[in-house]
C-alpha cells in the first residue's frame, strides 16, 4: 500500500468519524502504518550520504516530527473516550492532516530527485507549519515526550566525541 493510499484512508476514516460524531478505535492501524512508514523513510535519511548532511539532517527532523504528531494522534485516539476528546480529536486530527500529508508525501517523493535549496526552504517552511498548527491543536509532543525516544547513552558518546573534536581544533583552554 502506497503512502498516498494510506493518507486516503486516514482521510476517509476521519471524514466518517467526523459525521458520526465518534471516534472509531480502527484509525490507530491506519496511524501505526504512517508511523511505520516514517520510521523506515528516517532510516533512509540518517543513512543517506549522497546528499549534505544539513539536508539529509532537514528531511528526517521533518519526518521525525511527522512522526511524532502521528504517535500524539494515536495516543489521543486511544485515550478518546476516556479523557472526553470524542469527537475533538477528529477535528484536531483533520486540522492538521493536510499538513502532514503534504510534508510526507514531499519526503518520500525526494528520495530519487536532486534536492536544491529551494526544496530546503520549503521543507522547512512547511516543518515550521506543520508544528505551529500541531502545537495549537495539542498534537504536538511535549518537550519530554520529543526526548525519550532518543538514546542518551548515544547521545552522550557523540557529544563527547564533538567536544573532543572541538578540544583538538582549537586547542585546550
Amino acid at each position: 500500500m502506497t503512502i498516498e493510499n494510506i493518507f486516503d484512508m486516514l482521510f476517509q476514516q476521519l471524514d466518517d468519524m467526523k459525521k458520526a460524531q465518534k471516534v472509531d478505535i480502527s484509525i490507530v492501524n491506519t496511524l501505526d502504518k504512517l508511523i511505520e512508514n516514517c520510521k523506515g523513510i528516517e532510516q533512509f535519511w540518517i543513512k543517506n550520504e549522497k546528499i549534505p548532511i544539513e539536508n539529509s539532517f532537514l528531511l528526517y527532523h521533518a519526518l521525525r516530527n511527522s512522526r511524532l504528531v502521528f504517535e500524539k494522534m494515536k495516543t489521543r485516539f486511544i485515550k478518546a473516550n476516556k479523557t472526553h476528546e470524542n469527537p475533538k480529536i477528529v477535528e484536531d486530527s483533520i486540522l492538521v492532516l493536510p499538513m502532514l500529508s503534504e510534508l510526507c508525501n514531499v519526503i518520500f517523493a525526494l528520495r530519487e530527485r536532486e534536492i536544491t535549496p529551494e526544496i530546503c526552504s520549503f521543507i522547512s517552511r512547511r516543518l515550521k507549519s506543520l508544528r505551529n498548527i500541531a502545537s495549537h491543536v495539542s498534537l504536538l509532543p511535549s518537550p519530554s515526550e520529543e526526548i525519550k525516544s532518543v538514546n542518551r547513552r548515544k547521545l552522550m558518546n557523540r557529544f563527547s566525541q564533538l567536544t573532543d573534536t572541538l578540544q583538538g581544533i582549537f586547542g585546550e583552554v
